[in-house]
């Protein structure tokens, strides 16, 4: 059962890193391109590679998988008091500047630059190890 727990979540981890993949090779085709939705797709890809991730380590600590945004916020807020390690990095703001930057202002409004896209993308990067890095430091507590 343990062994099928941590297969899901090396599973749902590696769809967050091929999200990512994809949204940078979306932003280099951009780059190519000059084509706005390209833009916008790298943005979508991007904070669905936040959500994964969120979901992988909301499911590994026992939350289980959430339903909706504002459930994956309540979630997060209940594991930042359960978990200081969680609470010091901030993971929940986190995941709500990347909804709000990625999700709202890149996707919906294509209102990101180039060079916001990319910054964002690298803060998904970021979240991801740090979400990894957590999920290995409470495997061995």
């Amino acid at each position: 059962m343990a062994e099928s727990a941590s297969r899901m979540r090396r599973s749902r981890l590696e769809d967050a890193r091929k999200a990512l993949d994809l949204a940078l090779m979306e932003l280099e085709e951009y780059r190519r391109g000059r084509e706005v939705l390209r833009l916008r797709d790298a943005c979508e890809k991007g904070w669905l590679a936040a959500l994964l991730a969120t979901d992988a380590l909301l499911a590994e600590l026992g939350f289980g998988k959430p339903g909706s945004y504002a459930e994956r916020r309540a979630l997060l807020r209940e594991l930042e008091s359960r978990v200081p390690e969680a609470a010091e990095l901030g993971l929940r703001d986190r995941f709500g500047a990347r909804g709000y930057y990625l999700h709202i202002l890149g996707y919906h409004e294509g209102s990101l630059r180039e060079d916001e896209v990319a910054e964002e993308l690298e803060k998904v990067r970021m979240y991801i190890e740090d979400v990894e890095k957590l999920l290995e430091a409470r495997k061995g507590a």
